[in-house]
């Protein structure tokens, strides 16, 4: 006798909004004494059990766009304060997801409560030192974030809208961390890492560009530590959009063909 799966549920697997849920599952292992036809010996045991969960993973990709656009309109200390609050919020919401590692969601946790205390400082103190050691951690935050997010969506056990748009959602993630990596080094360091930046939202506008290959030549790396890290950039956006993002649009649209 093998593996047995009881669903206590009312909930269906799956909704149409591509919502799913924790499920109650039980694992039997049983073993036959003999050859003979001797009664078996089962031994249920209960591995998880949950209730039904929500999943936004398009407006947190909409929560990403925004935090982009107010990044770009004005540098004044009230809208960075706006745009960390965006992050924050988003953050917490990807790290809180059911299923994520207790280890991975502390990290995360631990470095988004470092940004925001560091974000409400700068309020105080205008430091550079500072503004690079949020940014920092904001990138340790947005790629705990990305992680989250991933685990979570590889758990599914059918590509939904919502899947596709947690995969993009991390894509997305991953110009921020570049973004926050080339801002954090130049001020930290006090030296250009990219040319022909005018504003504190081209290091976005940079890692976009880069991640999509498009490679405009208005912006450049200054130093031989940002040429290798735009580099890493490129390939591992590459990556994960060709093949990962690519396949959850294909099993979720081949979904609608059948």
């Amino acid at each position: 006798m093998g593996t047995a799966r009881i669903d206590t549920s009312p909930y269906p697997a799956d909704d149409r909004h591509g919502n799913d849920r924790k499920t109650h599952h039980y694992r039997m292992s049983s073993q036959q004494s003999g050859p003979s036809g001797e009664s078996l010996v089962g031994d249920i045991e209960q591995v998880s059990a949950g209730v039904p969960i929500r999943e936004r993973y398009g407006l947190m990709l909409l929560i990403i766009l925004v935090g982009y656009v107010l990044s770009g309109v004005d540098t004044s200390r009230i809208l960075i304060a706006v745009d960390s609050i965006l992050w924050i919020t988003l953050l917490l919401a990807a790290l809180w997801s059911p299923g994520v590692p207790k280890r991975l969601r502390r990290v995360g946790l631990v470095a988004t409560l470092v940004v925001l205390l560091t974000t409400l400082s700068l309020g105080l103190f205008d430091s550079d030192t500072a503004d690079g050691w949020r940014l920092a951690l904001l990138a340790v935050a947005q790629f705990s974030a990305i992680l989250a997010i991933l685990n979570r969506i590889t758990r599914h056990e059918h590509v939904t809208i919502q899947t596709v748009m947690g995969g993009v959602s991390s894509y997305a993630l991953l110009a921020f961390v570049l973004a926050s990596v080339l801002h954090s080094l130049e001020l930290l360091t006090s030296a250009n890492t990219l040319n022909g930046v005018v504003a504190a939202g081209d290091y976005i506008y940079f890692s976009f560009v880069t991640l999509t290959t498009v490679g405009y030549g208005d912006i450049t790396p200054a130093t031989e530590l940002a040429k290798r890290l735009v580099v890493v950039g490129a390939f591992v956006g590459q990556v994960f959009l060709i093949t990962f993002v690519a396949r959850l649009v294909s099993l979720w649209t081949g979904r609608f063909r059948r």
